[in-house]
C-alpha cells in the first residue's frame, strides 16, 4: 500500500462519508486494479452504506475519477514543495521535470492511479481531462515565467506548453511501465532535459 494513503479508522460518521469513500477508494485502487476492486470491497473498507456511495458519486468509475483527481492534485503539491529555494525561472523548469520524473519512479500512487489506470478506466479523454487540470497548467505557468525572463525562446505557450508535458508524460510512463524504474528515470530524464535545455535562450 502507498506510504502516502493513510489508513483510516473504521465506523465514519454519515457526514464524512465521502471523505471515507475517496480515501478507501484510493487504498483498494493502489493496492489492486480497478477491474479487481468491487463497490463492495469500497464499502466495506469505508464503513459506509451503498446509499451514501451513490448520494455523492454515480457509480465506481465516477469515484476512481475523483481518486484520480485527488491524487493529481497531490502528486502536482509534491512536485511544487520540491521547488522550494528554487529562485532561477530556467532552474525552476529543470527542478520541475526532475521532481515528476522522480514522482514516476517512487510513487506507487502516481504510478498506480495517474499511469498505469486512468487512461484504461477513463479513456483518453477522461484521462486527459483530469491531467491537464493539473499538469498543463503548471508546465505552462512555469513556461510563461521563464519566457516573460528570457530565460527561454519565445514560442507559442499553448504549444510548447503542450508538447512539453506530453514529453514528461511519455517519460513518466516509460518509468512506470519499466522492470527497473530507476534506470528508466535516468534514461528518461536525460531525454528531458536535453528537450528543456533546447529551448534555452
Amino acid at each position: 500500500m502507498a506510504a502516502e494513503v493513510k489508513h483510516r479508522a473504521r465506523g465514519r460518521p454519515d457526514e464524512g462519508a465521502r471523505d471515507a469513500l475517496l480515501e478507501a477508494a484510493t487504498e483498494l485502487f493502489i493496492e489492486r486494479d480497478y477491474a479487481d476492486v468491487s463497490t463492495d470491497d469500497i464499502l466495506r473498507r469505508a464503513g459506509v452504506s451503498r446509499g451514501a456511495l451513490y448520494h455523492h458519486f454515480s457509480g465506481k468509475r465516477d469515484l476512481f475519477r475523483e481518486v484520480f483527481d485527488a491524487s493529481e492534485a497531490r502528486v502536482v503539491g509534491r512536485v511544487a514543495e520540491s521547488l522550494a529555494g528554487v529562485e532561477d525561472p530556467f532552474e525552476l523548469l529543470i527542478a520541475a521535470a526532475r521532481s515528476y520524473l522522480r514522482e514516476a519512479e517512487t510513487s506507487e500512487e502516481l504510478r498506480r492511479l495517474g499511469i498505469l489506470q486512468s487512461r484504461v478506466v477513463l479513456g483518453w479523454e477522461g484521462w486527459r481531462e483530469v491531467a491537464s487540470k493539473y499538469g498543463l497548467a503548471v508546465t505552462r505557468a512555469l513556461l510563461a515565467t521563464a519566457m516573460d525572463a528570457g530565460a527561454i525562446k519565445q514560442r507559442d505557450l499553448t504549444t510548447l506548453s503542450h508538447v512539453v508535458l506530453a514529453a514528461l508524460w511519455e517519460g513518466a510512463t516509460l518509468i512506470a511501465t519499466a522492470k527497473d524504474r530507476a534506470a528508466a528515470r535516468a534514461d528518461a530524464e536525460a531525454v528531458v532535459l536535453d528537450i528543456v535545455e533546447g529551448l534555452r535562450a
